[in-house]
């Protein structure tokens, strides 16, 4: 399982939307720089103010992504059946 970085940048507590969203902004590129995927989401508290938050994850290395999927082309396993019995006339 991949680790999920989660981080909120709240206006009130950088004075203003501008430097909260650039806060944000910075430590994108920094955990990018890492190899992580970034999203962002602009959400607003109960008294109306702006929060940006951050989500950050490594993606999934191709092999695993790989062993996920099943190869199509590959013959599908048989089942096994008891023989029939063949009467003899």
């Amino acid at each position: 399982m991949s680790k999920i970085i989660q981080e909120v940048f709240p206006e009130l507590i950088w004075n203003d939307e501008l430097e909260a969203k650039a806060a944000r902004d910075r430590r994108a590129v920094e955990l990018q720089a890492q190899g992580y995927i970034c999203v962002y989401e602009n959400l607003f508290t109960v008294a109306g103010h702006r929060v940006f938050l951050l989500k950050a994850s490594r993606p999934e290395p191709v092999e695993k992504l790989a062993s996920n999927r099943r190869d199509r082309s590959a013959p599908r396993p048989k089942r096994s059946r008891p023989p029939q019995a063949f009467e003899e006339r």
